[in-house]
């Protein structure tokens, strides 16, 4: 599980806090973070790096090529956000296979869509309540779906072929700009 954030409270940081520490203490993930921002949350992940330095790899400050190779190395990525009006991160994270795990909010909402094991569809994780044990329940079905064949190969392969590029998107309004000229 990793995340690449800045360390504030729209990036939904508080709930990374309240949760992660039991998923790593109990060897349930491993966990990687690369970003910067308030002083509380760096000292917190810097702890966490000390107390479970084989599980838990925590760089602070920003780096391009560390953020690309912890999103494509990772098999989840966090984005656990307040509040998200787009985002680009849950989207890299799709082209390189990696499954976000995302609060449903703003763009995230917009992008990834919660796997179901049934219908086979969906790229993701969600949770929808902004609130420690809805994010930990998420975490709890990531470890499961991690888990289970063939729903782990699915999801990936659902991942790469999301497709959010500004030709599908133009695509998408000329569709519906010719439909709306239809209807006038």
């Amino acid at each position: 599980f990793g995340i690449v954030s800045r360390l504030t409270d729209q990036k939904g940081i508080e709930l990374l806090e309240k949760t992660i520490e039991g998923f790593v203490s109990d060897n349930q993930i491993r966990f990687t973070m690369l970003g910067t921002g308030s002083k509380e949350y760096e000292g917190y992940f810097q702890y966490l790096a000390s107390k479970y330095p084989t599980r838990v790899f925590v760089h602070i400050g920003y780096n391009n090529t560390i953020s690309h190779r912890i999103v494509a190395a990772c098999d989840f990525l966090l984005v656990p956000s307040k509040f998200e009006p787009c985002g680009l991160t849950q989207m890299y994270a799709l082209k390189y296979g990696t499954i976000p795990l995302v609060r449903h909010t703003g763009g995230l909402a917009d992008t990834v869509k919660e796997y179901d094991p049934n219908t086979k569809q969906g790229n993701g994780v969600v949770f929808h309540h902004y609130s420690a044990e809805d994010f930990a329940s998420a975490m709890r079905r990531a470890v499961i779906l991690y888990k289970l064949q063939p729903h782990w190969d699915n999801v990936i392969h659902n991942a790469f072929a999301s497709d959010y590029s500004a030709k599908r998107c133009a695509e998408r309004y000329s569709e519906v700009y010719t439909w709306a000229k239809e209807k006038v």
